[in-house]
């Protein structure tokens, strides 16, 4: 306890500041890390837009080639198969990130690259997709106005469309009839 008239000395802590992580920050391997660290997201940048330029280019084949059967004349499957082509390896493309290792859930290599690999087979499946309505909806308006046209011209030179008849009936009694006269004839 002080009295009143005790002065009070100061009190002085003598205190060292220690590092324990023995890591000597060199200036100049910071800045280096800076600078490598900015390259890596340019580059993921530029891996971006060369995804997206991939996929825009790749939709414009696919449409091109389509269209161009279209224009040639070929209907069907195989200007559908045009369209799905460039789908189909994207899909493979973009497996190929994946690897199984000891299990039944796959691990990506480059989440990166299978997230650009995703998104244009996203581009071309919608690509596609579009396409192929289009030429059924071209199959169904060319099939409509074939049987108008036809109508018309049936119309103009008065042909008359054929009676309907029951030859279809007529037809499988026929094939009935038969198939028992043969099993009748086979048992005697």
């Amino acid at each position: 306890m002080l009295t009143k008239n005790q002065n009070q000395s100061p009190i002085y802590f003598d205190a060292e500041i220690v590092d324990e992580s023995r890591e000597i920050v060199d200036p100049q391997q910071y800045d280096s890390e800076q600078v490598q660290e900015q390259i890596a997201q340019m580059d993921g940048g530029v891996t971006v837009l060369r995804g997206i330029a991939q996929g825009a280019v790749l939709v414009g084949f696919q449409v091109t080639s389509t269209q161009s059967l279209y224009l040639a004349g070929s209907v069907g499957l195989f200007p559908a198969v045009v369209a799905g082509l460039p789908v189909g390896l994207s899909v493979a493309a973009t497996l190929c990130y994946l690897r199984f290792e000891n299990s039944v859930i796959p691990t990506i290599t480059d989440r990166q690259k299978f997230g650009l690999g995703v998104t244009r087979t996203l581009m071309l499946a919608a690509s596609s997709w579009k396409l192929t309505t289009d030429a059924q909806q071209m199959d169904f308006v060319a099939r409509s106005s074939f049987l108008g046209v036809t109508q018309q011209v049936k119309q103009y030179e008065g042909i008359e469309s054929p009676k309907q008849t029951n030859f279809p009936l007529i037809l499988s009694l026929a094939a009935v009839v038969a198939v028992i006269l043969a099993f009748y004839c086979r048992k005697r």
